[in-house]
């Protein structure tokens, strides 16, 4: 059954203040490079970025890890899969204060009844107590609890472990504990590739290392995102693939497969459906995964979310992801064709103004019946004129050197004009812009 379009049209109204799904947020486990006692838990939606802040590179670090003794800290273990940061700062605050959360069965909280604590290194029991807070057995019981609790155990949830002695604690307390996680959570190893040494292991998870892999945007549903935006917008009729109606494109909530080679679109609440029914589970309100009724491959319900909550309130990141902006400053109407430089790349995070090229820039004229002679400036950042005497441009120079071609009558071309007349003959003969070669000085 499609939504109604007065539900739909609540949701496009209200999508100006509430953001699509994030495209990474996870909570973080950081542990001392110098004591390996120092942990720490965090939350962001940038790990790589989030590291460098902890470890001094970048300012806004944790009141915590501030203390120079403690730095440089290693990122040894994420937990991604959230589909809203208040979702990662919920499970973030569980994580620090498992005692007192309500997600938390503390009768069966196996740490407090055992009391040990496992070595990273041998893998072995220590008989001594530690710190709750700084045991690194302690806080990845609370994670495993955390796992299977009710709440937590139904979400997309992925645990990976950068380093491989806190991945052996977290297998030796797998054959502990009584419990097992639910199967729709993944636990992945992301270590160092074999040949590296410890040294040159911790260096590399201290630097950005295997954290700085991480896609942190909406780069893996690109193409997705671009061919649900073909199939929709190319205007043709289409049916639901579950319940043969006709989509209604201005207001139905319509879910794409994301099979590259299929073209199968569905209502939402349909999609749902027939996901549930798959499964054959009456206690889920929400499917994870499913197949799809036409090409009956496996679909991820998190990543159709997150390509339905770009299309529907997302549009400035789809502009990012595919690079749409708009130039400010563009003039019209003018021969681009005369102009001729390198490639010149701008940054998607910068601002959308037009940047203007640091290289010298030279107006090649014709030959006269008085002789040859030239105009050489250099356009600065903030398009002012700078004379270059001897029309040389500099090899160190890194933006694109851009070399306008202009024509111009053989009688203007005379010396004895005045710099006026000659400004105004370049300016009414110029094939581009030449607003900012106004004040160009012609040498004699």
């Amino acid at each position: 059954m499609a939504p109604s379009i007065q539900s739909l049209s609540m949701i496009h109204d209200s999508q100006e203040c509430i953001k699509p799904i994030p495209a990474f947020s996870c909570c973080y486990l950081l542990r001392s490079c110098v004591r390996h006692a120092s942990l720490y838990i965090g939350s962001t939606p940038d790990p790589a970025r989030r590291l460098a802040q902890h470890n001094g590179d970048r300012y806004g670090a944790a009141k915590r890890t501030l203390r120079e003794n403690l730095r440089p800290w290693e990122m040894v273990a994420i937990v991604s899969g959230f589909t809203s940061r208040v979702a990662a700062l919920q499970f973030e605050w569980a994580w620090q204060n498992t005692k007192v959360s309500r997600h938390a069965d503390l009768d069966g909280n196996a740490t407090q009844e055992l009391g040990v604590r496992i070595c990273p290194r041998t893998a072995k029991e220590v008989k001594r107590v530690a710190k709750p807070r700084t045991s690194l057995t302690n806080i990845l019981a609370n994670l495993h609890l955390l796992l299977r609790s009710p709440y937590f155990s139904k979400w997309p949830i992925e645990v990976r472990f950068f380093s491989a002695d806190v991945h052996r604690v977290w297998q030796v307390w797998l054959q502990r504990v009584d419990g097992l996680l639910n199967d729709g959570i993944r636990v992945v190893t992301d270590f160092a590739p074999d040949g590296i040494s410890e040294v040159e292991g911790k260096e590399l998870l201290a630097g950005a290392g295997r954290v700085g892999t991480l896609d942190v945007g909406y780069n893996s549903i690109k193409e997705y995102v671009e061919k649900s935006q073909f199939l929709l917008e190319d205007g043709e009729r289409i049916n639901c693939g579950v319940c043969k109606q006709r989509l209604i494109l201005q207001h139905d909530i319509i879910a794409v497969c994301s099979h590259s080679s299929c073209h199968c679109a569905a209502h939402l609440s349909c999609l749902s459906s027939h996901f549930l029914k798959d499964k054959d589970s009456d206690s889920e309100l929400v499917p994870r995964e499913g197949t799809c009724p036409t090409c009956y491959s496996k679909l991820e319900w998190l990543t159709m979310m997150k390509e339905i909550s770009l299309r529907l309130r997302g549009q400035a990141e789809v502009n990012r992801l595919f690079g749409r902006r708009q130039r400010a400053g563009t003039p019209k109407g003018q021969g681009l064709k005369s102009v001729r430089g390198r490639g010149h790349s701008e940054d998607e995070n910068e601002s959308d103004a037009l940047q203007v090229s640091t290289g010298l820039d030279t107006v090649n004229l014709p030959p006269c019946s008085d002789g040859p002679w030239t105009i050489d400036c250099a356009i600065g950042v903030l398009g002012g004129i700078a004379h270059r005497p001897g029309g040389v441009s500099s090899g160190n120079d890194s933006d694109a050197t851009v070399t306008p071609e202009i024509e111009t009558h053989p009688q203007r071309c005379r010396r004895n004009q005045n710099t006026r007349t000659q400004r105004l003959g370049l300016q009414k003969s110029a094939m581009i812009n030449l607003s900012d070669w106004y004040d160009a000085e012609v040498i004699e």
